[in-house]
């Protein structure tokens, strides 16, 4: 064998061994400001059963509840939700605004947990890219936040089961792309909205 194929297998050789180390690698690929934000967020709850020992490693995109893009890394997801047969498997405490930080986020659930009567947090509506929101029977307390009908994507609000009291906001008749609306089991009063007859894609 001459000496430009031992060249070139060497070659060829050091080209699989770059790749193999390469690909052994696994990059973190979450977003700094966002795993911050969602540490921030994990700071003033009140966790049981190790639920978010999982939200200690670098890369938040592999945490508990948490997908990201695989294409921008941006969290899409955040799912916390509870356990309905077992009350202890469940969130407490305060919900940080540092999940504002989120501003890609598309599915938002925190149903079946025990937020003890707080109100929703309105800051939930500058999370403009929301298309699935679920609070249902999470505790939660107060009026609907009428800002929710500034959710220009959202096409999953279900709030059922919490300790809501007040009327339905008009301007929830705004949410153009709703399928599902659900505030059943709640403590509202008054008359159905007549806006709410624009929810023309309003399937349950």
């Amino acid at each position: 064998m001459n000496s430009v194929c031992l060249e070139m297998m060497k070659g060829i050789l050091m080209v699989c061994l770059v790749l193999q180390i390469v690909s052994a690698k696994q990059p973190i690929r979450c977003i700094q400001r966002e795993r911050e934000a969602l540490l921030q967020f994990k700071a003033t709850l009140v966790v049981d059963y190790n639920m978010l020992s999982s939200w200690t490693t670098p890369d938040c995109c592999q945490w508990k509840g948490i997908r990201c893009s695989n294409l921008t890394a941006h969290v899409l997801m955040l799912d916390l939700h509870g356990d309905n047969d077992n009350e202890e498997y469940s969130l407490r405490g305060e919900i940080h605004k540092s999940l504002m930080e989120l501003q890609q986020l598309q599915y938002l659930n925190l149903s079946s947990n025990n937020f003890q009567d707080i109100h929703i947090p309105e800051f939930f509506s500058s999370l403009n890219n929301l298309r699935s929101l679920d609070l249902s029977y999470a505790g939660f307390g107060g009026k609907i936040p009428s800002k929710f009908g500034s959710l220009p994507h959202l096409k999953y609000l279900n709030l059922a089961g919490n300790s809501l009291e007040g009327s339905i906001p008009y301007q929830l008749g705004n949410l153009s792309m709703l399928q599902h609306l659900d505030l059943s089991d709640n403590y509202l009063e008054g008359n159905i909205p007549s806006q709410l007859g624009n929810l023309f894609n309003l399937l349950s």
